[in-house]
């Protein structure tokens, strides 16, 4: 395209050169001057030409690979077949642009410029012409195979766990650090949180944008929300390795457990694990993965963020039959509840599979099992984990508290230990691991720890298998989601047998302490925090311990004070928790201090007073709803005057104060 003006304003439509030719003929009488001007001969359209050249590059490039890998990969195909060619179509679009603008911009200067169309003319006879033909050809040369092998390059380093942990995601080093040590640190971040093909990887990139411009202005979340809710399903990514169809059978697993006594002494379980399968081509649909029965459907809604809470569980059977549990307290032919709906898949389980931060305790028996941290250093484990929980404010401080508290018990209790060359040596690699410990489990800037995300697989330190097996999940027909041990495992026992036989037999668990009463019911996970295991009632039941003392943040606002017998009792003078707990049973502990004419049947007086308050209660309001709950998890009766205080306000529709 060119512009041509004459001194009459009239379009000329002869030869065009890539450069300004001014020409004159001469006509009977008078002369005209015509001026053609190159269009294309700007920067933008240059710049254009560029991208266009240089995306057809890449395109050929990128389609070598795909030709050449042996597996498809995302990255290819993002970039393949979808921001090359946004690149190569901005660049054509770019070309008509400078054309214009230039266009424009000679129009402007002088209005009697008149645009004429042609060809372009190519003659390599033209010395010009020629010299540019031979700088094509050979820059294409030069720049084919540099453009080639760093694309190679490239799509190898985008495709790179190390590209997502560090030069992408800077913010996921909590992830990465524990990716690194986990049983998938081969796998690429991408197959399981992406898998083949462009469609997912577009849309787990597009959902994505949020949180790229939060890490730009810094105001993402601390810690990072887990990802599960926005994963692809399992069978398009675990199931490329693992194979739900050949699970079968039992697994053996040994798990190191160590006390916190003087001796660290040895209490490692063995189990059989009930693996079991989920098709019958392998043997019996049974066991933990009759979860992934093929032929089944679960579903279930949970009501928080990271599906801890699941109220809702329908499971549907190969012939279309249908059964809800539930433990809200409501039928199932209701309305499900509000909340995140999800079919069950391998990631509701395991759902840490490649970012797993290790509980404290956890973390320091398996150092001490695989002999990093010397067993006969005495109370190691105890001081290990009081050490690791501590809150620290970075990684530096941690390391030097660390240091200080372990070498400080060692140096003031055991002097002899510490004096002796190799106690000092021991205790100084047991402070350097759990310092490794501590680096590679504790985030502070995150923060991040052990308790940040929950771990589904068993229900030790969180709630896992009970989310849904707590004997509370009831179906219409009354059956329920029982917590039967002996479907998932089988403990066992080592017995001697002589000249260094051994025999393993199964048997029920042994706690290392009994457990009576009530705490026979209790899910794991209530005591077990992963750290300093306090065996106190204050470290459960922490809620009514601030009641009766009349600090309960819950109920601030009535101003209600403490008990009576907050600070004259302790809990096991009422309490004989090896008894299950009926009215009867305080009845008879109340009278054992109290005068009987005036205290018998006293706690059952409290009970039908408190359920006369709750009836007079006013309903549909939520936040008098949240009260009462509150009062319940509480227990109500654990300080009557202030039960007393509160619910009068409450019926009075007080909740404002």
């Amino acid at each position: 395209m060119t512009a041509t003006v004459d001194d009459k304003g009239s379009a000329d439509l002869g030869d065009a050169t890539p450069q300004s030719l001014p020409s004159e003929s001469i006509d009977a009488g008078h002369a005209t001057a015509i001026e053609t001007v190159p269009l294309w001969n700007n920067l933008i359209t240059i710049l254009g030409m560029l991208i266009v050249g240089f995306s057809l590059l890449l395109l050929a490039t990128f389609a070598l690979l795909e030709i050449v890998s042996p597996a498809r990969n995302p990255y290819v195909d993002i970039i393949g077949y979808l921001v090359l060619p946004i690149v190569l179509i901005s660049g054509i679009v770019t070309i008509p642009f400078g054309i214009f603008f230039k266009s424009w911009r000679l129009r402007r200067k002088d209005r009697t410029q008149r645009l004429s169309f042609r060809y372009p003319h190519f003659d390599l006879s033209d010395p010009g012409q020629r010299r540019v033909a031979k700088a094509a050809f050979l820059g294409s040369i030069v720049l084919l195979p540099i453009v080639g092998v760093s694309s190679y390059h490239g799509y190898h380093y985008t495709d790179s766990s190390e590209f997502c942990g560090k030069a992408c995601h800077s913010v996921m080093e909590p992830q990465y650090t524990t990716y690194e040590r986990s049983p998938h640190a081969r796998v690429a971040c991408a197959e399981c949180h992406i898998g083949d093909g462009a469609g997912w990887f577009v849309k787990s990139k597009l959902s994505g944008t949020r949180q790229v411009l939060a890490t730009l202005r810094e105001s993402f979340s601390r810690p990072i929300a887990p990802a599960i809710q926005h994963l692809r399903p399992a069978r398009d990514t675990c199931e490329h390795c693992h194979w739900p169809q050949k699970f079968y059978g039992a697994q053996l697993k040994e798990v190191p457990r160590y006390a916190r006594d003087e001796t660290n002494e040895d209490r490692s379980l063995m189990m059989l694990l009930n693996i079991g399968g989920g098709h019958s081509s392998a043997g019996p649909v049974e066991g933990i993965h009759w979860h992934m029965a093929l032929a089944s459907k679960i579903e279930y809604i949970a009501t928080d963020d990271q599906l801890q809470v699941i109220p809702w569980v329908r499971i549907t059977d190969a012939l279309g039959e249908e059964t809800i549990y539930r433990n809200d307290s409501k039928p199932s032919s209701d309305p499900p509840p509000d909340g995140h709906r999800r079919n069950l898949d391998c990631m509701d389980c395991h759902n840490r599979p490649a970012h797993k931060f290790r509980p404290p305790q956890v973390a320091v028996d398996l150092m001490l099992s695989a002999g990093r941290i010397d067993q006969t250093l005495p109370f190691i484990k105890r001081e290990a984990v009081k050490a690791l929980v501590q809150q620290y404010p970075d990684e530096k401080t941690a390391a030097r508290r660390i240091g200080s508290a372990l070498i400080g018990f060692y140096e003031k209790t055991y002097p002899e230990l510490w004096n002796s060359s190799r106690g000092a040596v021991n205790i100084k690699q047991a402070v350097d691991v759990v310092r490794e410990l501590y680096r590679t489990n504790f985030f502070p800037d995150m923060n991040v720890d052990w308790q940040t995300y929950p771990d589904n697989i068993g229900h030790l330190y969180s709630p896992g298998c009970f989310r849904c097996h707590d004997g509370r999940h009831l179906s219409g027909r009354g059956e329920t989601l029982d917590m039967d041990c002996k479907s998932c495992h089988s403990f066992l026992s080592r017995q001697e047998q002589g000249n260094g036989l051994e025999q393993l037999t199964e048997g029920p668990f042994e706690h290392p302490f009994e457990l009576g009463g009530l705490h026979q019911g209790i899910r794991c996970d209530q005591c077990h925090s992963g750290g300093i295991l306090e065996t106190t009632c204050e470290t459960c039941h922490n809620k009514t311990a601030e009641f009766i003392a009349g600090t309960s943040p819950d109920f601030s606002r009535f101003e209600i004070e403490a008990d009576s017998m907050g600070g004259a009792v302790d809990c096991e003078t009422c309490h004989n928790t090896s008894e299950p707990l009926v009215i009867e049973t305080m009845n008879d502990t109340c009278i054992g201090c109290h005068d009987e004419e005036e205290y018998d049947g006293m706690v059952v007086k409290w009970q039908r007073e408190l359920e006369e308050l709750y009836r007079d209660l006013p309903d549909g309001d939520v936040e008098i709803q949240a009260i009462r709950d509150a009062l319940n998890r509480a227990g109500a009766n654990h300080n009557m005057a202030a039960s007393r205080k509160i619910l009068r306000a409450l019926s009075t529709g007080k909740t404002k104060f």
